[in-house]
């Protein structure tokens, strides 16, 4: 099963627990007449608070930790999807504070519940919502958008070529390890969060790009990627070359 797949999972079992919250929220403070044991709705509504957050802080860790390791700027809804998910946190955790210490502003309990539902909505939408819809629950990776390519009549392209020589490619390895292996296998075709690198310029077609499988195809995705992989715009072109000989050994 698909890393991303098993993420998108685990995040709408957030959205289960928020619905939970809600539900009793509204059924202690939203009805006239008791439906339920107000202490039951209250157990209820602190366990489902409490797996909330747990779940919310390994989501944020998860989203901060991926930006750390691929140390590049992250496509637009990645960012948004990130940026909810450190407040959806934040949001958890002051309403805790409110409950448990600040307790002149426990009035504000009700509303910031809402808040936080409605951030939480947004935040899987951008994400888990996206991929489950788009890969049909998983079943299929998501096909790519078409892709126009403009080129100037007459307009010569020098041709890049893989290096071969062991330094580059062991310096190559190094930066891949550091860089890629948190969304791709260089060892065989399953996607993780990305396709897997097996034979990647042995094949004729980019996975994603269906461009042209070569050197300088692989350059300009690192450097202005297609679709949602982050931008590598920072490296070096000597370490495009190095990363690019790693890629033509697998």
């Amino acid at each position: 099963m698909q890393i991303f797949f098993i993420k998108s999972l685990l995040a709408l079992v957030l959205l289960l627990l928020s619905l939970v919250s809600i539900f009793s929220m509204f059924e202690m403070f939203g009805r006239a007449e008791r439906r339920f044991n107000p202490q039951t709705l209250r157990k209820v509504h602190r366990l489902s608070g409490m797996a909330f957050f747990l779940l919310s802080a390994a989501i944020a860790y998860i989203c901060i930790d991926f930006l750390a390791k691929t140390k590049a700027e992250p496509s637009p809804r990645a960012a948004m999807h990130s940026v909810l998910s450190v407040a959806v946190l934040f949001l958890v955790s002051l309403k805790i504070l409110f409950n448990r210490v600040y307790r002149q502003y426990y009035a504000q309990l009700q509303t910031m519940g809402l808040i936080l539902a409605f951030s939480t909505f947004a935040m899987i939408g951008s994400s888990a919502g996206y991929f489950l819809v788009v890969s049909k629950f998983g079943r299929e990776i998501p096909a790519p958008r078409a892709v126009e390519q403009k080129k100037d009549a007459g307009q010569e392209h020098a041709v890049m070529m893989a290096k071969t020589d062991p330094m580059s490619i062991a310096r190559g390895k190094e930066l891949y390890e550091s860089k890629c292996t948190f969304c791709h296998d260089p060892f065989s075709n399953d996607t993780l969060t990305g396709p897997g690198h097996k034979h990647i310029l042995k094949n004729s077609l980019l996975p994603v790009s269906k461009k042209t499988a070569n050197p300088e195809n692989v350059a300009h995705q690192l450097r202005t990627p297609y679709k949602d992989m982050p931008s590598f715009a920072y490296l070096s072109a000597a370490e495009v070359e190095d990363i690019i000989a790693y890629l033509n050994t697998l």
